[in-house]
């Protein structure tokens, strides 16, 4: 992968970076950061940047977070639903099956009785 720099800007502080991937990306990720940055600004009576920085930090953070648990839900509901459709064809399986109370094939499997 190749390093990418960019200088950008962020809440009004140049910054020369460096990172592996694509100098658009490392600009697209400032305005950003720039803007998330400014819209707490906005919303705060904070003048200072690091703890206008920190709230926009753990904004982001907190964004991150919820995105991880909605696909963790799908990932679960997914799983479930896999697992449904197996217990329905060991069922069909069962049911096509020798049943143990008369060896005949077919019927439902009668576990327990005898």
């Amino acid at each position: 992968m190749t390093t990418a720099r960019a200088s950008v800007e962020i809440f009004g502080q140049r910054l020369g970076l460096r990172a592996e991937g694509d100098g658009e990306r490392l600009q697209e990720l400032a305005r950003f950061v720039d803007f998330r940055m400014k819209e707490v600004a906005d919303r705060s009576s904070s003048v200072d940047t690091v703890k206008i920085a920190i709230l926009t930090a753990l904004n982001i953070a907190d964004e991150l977070f919820e995105e991880r648990e909605l696909d963790q839900d799908d990932r679960t509901r997914e799983l479930e639903r896999k697992a449904e459709r197996l217990v329905m064809r060991l069922e069909e399986a069962m049911d096509v099956g020798l049943s143990p109370n008369t060896g005949e094939s077919g019927g439902p499997c009668a576990v327990g009785d005898g």
